[in-house]
């Protein structure tokens, strides 16, 4: 067994060309394995990413464009019911019931397209509202 770390006994260096498109192609196909560009190559060309490779959570862009449109959406819901109170004028509990709701949804959604399970004890539930 060869002695230092895996960087170190990778001495070798393959460099080649691609037009920006396929660049763009190999970034994302790469992302969306859930690893570094260099791993993917390894893991397509020799049929493992290499003992150090990390692998990463995939994300999906096109839900997380989605989740912030629906989040400043919600943003916005809220910034109008809090100018109402700071107004003075009554706050309508169905409208601040819905704007949690949409919050919890869309976080809920963003876990989601991250691939990830929600943090600690939040499970996406509203707090008991009445």
């Amino acid at each position: 067994m060869a002695k230092g770390s895996d960087k170190r006994q990778r001495t070798r260096i393959i460099t080649f060309r691609v037009s920006d498109d396929e660049y763009a192609r190999y970034q994302d196909r790469a992302l969306r394995a859930g690893l570094a560009v260099g791993a993917f190559a390894r893991a397509a060309g020799l049929d493992h990413a290499g003992p150090r490779a990390r692998h990463r959570r995939p994300i999906e862009h096109r839900a997380l464009v989605q989740a912030l449109a629906a989040l400043n959406r919600v943003g916005n819901n809220l910034n109008q019911i809090a100018r109402n109170a700071n107004l003075g004028l009554d706050t309508d509990a169905g409208q601040l019931r819905d704007a949690l709701h949409q919050y919890h949804a869309v976080t809920g959604a963003i876990y989601d397209a991250l691939g990830m399970e929600p943090a600690g004890d939040y499970q996406g539930q509203e707090p008991g509202w009445p």
